[in-house]
């Protein structure tokens, strides 16, 4: 009997450390005080910030024991279909990385992303840390939702040695520009290693030359409704592809195409995005320099399309659970922290959301200028496409801009179509 009653014993000690185990481990998949985050990001593969964000990630994973991530991945415009998916099944990351207010306006409306202003103002560690208006495209309605960690600009680089060959003049003016494509054409060189983004940001260029941040909000609210000033852009960049200055097919090419375009030598200019700064062939860039976009006419003023492009944010669900809530701000902290940003300056020429110091030996010369021409310019300006369109307009406006490039459409019915557009999803971000 006494025997039965030891095993009887026995048996019930094991069951009760067994259900405890399995009750400590409910809920959050780990240990005792674990806390598991589900974590989706697109720097991946041969994205050009991979290099320093999925190392982040992980070593945040492994040096902090009380929080476990399951880290999925998306690459590049990949994570706007998984996204879609995920929040159309109400089941959001708890932390995820997206562009601003144009990607996630109706994640917002519809709550699944948290406004963490509180957040952010009672974190002393947060203090001065980001450029100014670095937090713009992630305000609605005066809450903010995100926090901010890669910057953006445009930049026209240019190959010294195909314009010196061909004793082609620097243009500093649009009508420079045209004289200019001209006789390269004539040498047989494509003027310019471009695709239809690259020809996008040349027309919002001559657009901001004449606007103010000001108007290029009453542009997007509806407030004002675009005229001469879109309608000048619209025709130069019309009149340019009419005189050959892209490349055969440039509407379907890659960006990373048209840079080989430009590493061949095939063509002496370049108009993109900053993250394309990084795969800049290194045995080439003594050749290269980066010059002030040309201006539109006598009107125009010197302008820099600057602004802050992506943004770390949490899921409602984190946020209401004050473990994962806490869990989730450090790793958010960590993704748009200082470390992070000296090394997307330093290690991948990347711009970046924060005011950091950085060792300018370590600098790609040609990110060097970028950085110098952004921090010199007498107009910094947000782009229109990165930082100010609704989320219903972005996806008609590039398919109307390349009806404008390929003569589908006139420049004034461009300016027209544009009107209508914004008039119908006017950006509420600012009410």
């Amino acid at each position: 009997m006494r025997y039965k009653n030891k095993l009887l014993f026995s048996f019930m000690f094991l069951l009760a450390i067994v259900l405890f185990g399995c009750q400590q481990n409910d809920g959050n998949g780990g240990s005792e005080g674990n806390v598991s985050l589900r974590v989706l990001h697109s720097f991946t593969g041969s994205q050009p910030q991979a290099p320093v964000i999925e190392p982040a990630i992980e070593a945040f994973d492994q040096t902090h024991d009380d929080i476990s991530l399951n880290i999925q991945t998306a690459p590049g415009n990949d994570i706007l279909d998984q996204l879609r998916t995920e929040m159309a099944a109400q089941d959001p990351p708890d932390v995820f990385t997206h562009w601003g207010m144009r990607r996630t306006e109706n994640y917002i409306k519809n709550g699944i992303i948290p406004d963490i202003t509180e957040l952010i103002e009672e974190d002393e560690e947060l203090e001065g840390l980001y450029i100014d208006g670095a937090f713009d495209p992630v305000t609605y309605q005066g809450g903010i939702y995100g926090l901010p960690f890669q910057g953006y600009s445009y930049y026209l680089m240019i190959n010294k040695d195909l314009f010196e060959e061909h004793n082609v003049e620097i243009p500093t003016t649009y009508d420079e520009l045209k004289e200019a494509v001209v006789q390269f054409n004539e040498a047989g060189l494509i003027p310019f290693a471009a695709n239809n983004h690259s020809v996008r940001y040349m027309m919002l260029t001559w657009f901001a030359q004449k606007q103010t941040v000001e108007e290029l909000r009453a542009y997007a609210t509806a407030e004002e409704e675009f005229g001469e000033d879109l309608l000048e852009a619209a025709e130069k960049v019309q009149e340019l592809a009419a005189l050959g200055a892209f490349p055969d097919g440039y509407m379907s090419l890659e960006t990373a195409q048209s840079l080989e375009i430009f590493h061949a030598e095939q063509s002496p200019m370049f108009y993109q995005h900053s993250w394309t700064v990084g795969s800049i062939d290194e045995e080439l860039l003594d050749t290269y320099e980066v010059i002030p976009f040309p201006l539109g006419d006598e009107a125009s003023e010197p302008t820099v399309l600057a602004g802050t492009g992506h943004f770390v944010y949490m899921s409602q669900e984190a946020f209401d659970d004050p473990e994962k809530r806490e869990a989730a701000w450090e790793l958010m902290k960590t993704i748009a922290g200082p470390d992070v940003a000296k090394e997307f300056i330093e290690d991948i020429s990347n711009n970046t959301a924060l005011n950091v110091d950085y060792d300018e030996s370590k600098l790609n010369p040609i990110f060097k200028q970028v950085l110098d021409e952004m921090n010199n310019a007498e107009k910094l300006l947000p782009s229109y496409e990165e930082d100010l369109f609704a989320s219903a307009v972005e996806g008609e406006y590039w398919p109307l801009t390349d009806a404008l490039l390929l003569g589908d459409i006139t420049p004034q019915q461009y300016v027209d179509q544009m009107n209508e557009l914004i008039a119908e999803n006017p950006n509420m971000q600012f009410d």
